[in-house]
């Protein structure tokens, strides 16, 4: 029998996630201080996680983190997903941190509020429950003049892979069984058109449970929206059931997961959203030398794409 991967949180290296600025936490506390005239404090690296966030003591003594950018791209989707996450904070009700920009020379940072609780140890039904109310308050939330760029994201990934993650050539270089993966997943990508693809929705984009904080068994906060984006809600599912592969689950959570993800969705989108996340959960073992999540999530791929 396969072993399940160790790893608590999956898909936490999924997205843009991550900071390549070449800026140390010190380094920031000094920055936004001479920006903005009050003090900042670094209080220390916040645990969990594969890419690092900082929490800091702000200026009117509570706690924040912090999170920075110098790359043209992501400095942009940053401020997109700012105004979204607060539309899901004022009017969908989402327990996701306040937060707000502030930009020195061409670093981007953005200041969110430290929220309360820990990672679910198991996924519940009480959980799951609290999750698909909260995924219901955010569908039709786009607005006119909001930016569109779903398709796009979705498809690049497949089709020749993102920066920093989705990476095609990890796949490539590691055995036989990775580079027909990616080669399959490649011919499917690249024939798939924008237009097949809509939502109106606002998308979490990397929604797993180490994004997930809990109080008292309830959920507390949703945290990470730092990419999020308009497009279709049902991404951010299918991405809770995949996770939900290889974390604990009481009896019946993954088929409930597994039926709200994809009942609904048409063999198009399934297989998309599905190669998406077998590539992200595919490419970040092989970077960490992680042998047992590789061929885990390749029989999960032999199982789940027809691609």
């Amino acid at each position: 029998m396969r072993s399940v991967p160790t790893c608590v949180c999956p898909l936490c290296h999924a997205g843009s996630v991550g900071d390549i600025t070449n800026i140390s936490p010190q380094r920031v506390a000094q920055l936004l201080s001479d920006a903005t005239g009050r003090p900042y404090q670094l209080l220390g690296r916040l645990p969990g996680g594969e890419s690092g966030a900082h929490k800091f003591l702000s200026p009117d003594g509570s706690p924040v983190v912090v999170k920075w950018d110098s790359r043209p791209t992501s400095r942009r989707l940053r401020g997109e997903a700012v105004v979204l996450s607060e539309r899901l904070r004022t009017e969908a009700g989402w327990p996701v941190p306040a937060q707000i920009v502030i930009d020195v020379d061409d670093v981007r940072f953005v200041i969110q509020e430290f929220m309360h609780g820990v990672p679910p140890h198991c996924l519940d039904d009480r959980l799951l429950d609290e999750l698909l109310d909260i995924h219901g308050r955010r569908i039709g939330m786009a607005r006119e003049g909001d930016p569109i760029h779903w398709p796009d994201s979705l498809i690049s990934t497949l089709a020749v892979g993102r920066e920093g993650y989705c990476l095609h050539s990890s796949l490539y270089d590691f055995d036989p069984r990775t580079r027909d993966l990616v080669k399959r997943i490649e011919n499917f990508g690249s024939a798939i058109s924008p237009s097949e693809f809509a939502g109106n929705d606002i998308v979490h984009w990397d929604f797993h449970p180490g994004n997930l904080l809990t109080s008292e068994g309830s959920l507390s906060a949703v945290v990470d929206t730092d990419f999020a984006l308009v497009g279709d809600a049902k991404f951010d599912l299918v991405a809770l059931a995949i996770a939900s592969m290889s974390v604990p689950c009481e009896r019946g959570v993954r088929t409930r997961l597994a039926s709200a993800a994809l009942d609904d969705l048409d063999d198009l989108a399934t297989q998309a959203y599905l190669a998406h996340f077998l590539l992200r959960l595919i490419d970040w073992p092989i970077r960490r030398g992680r042998l047992d999540e590789i061929d885990f999530w390749l029989q999960k791929a032999d199982e789940l794409l027809i691609i």
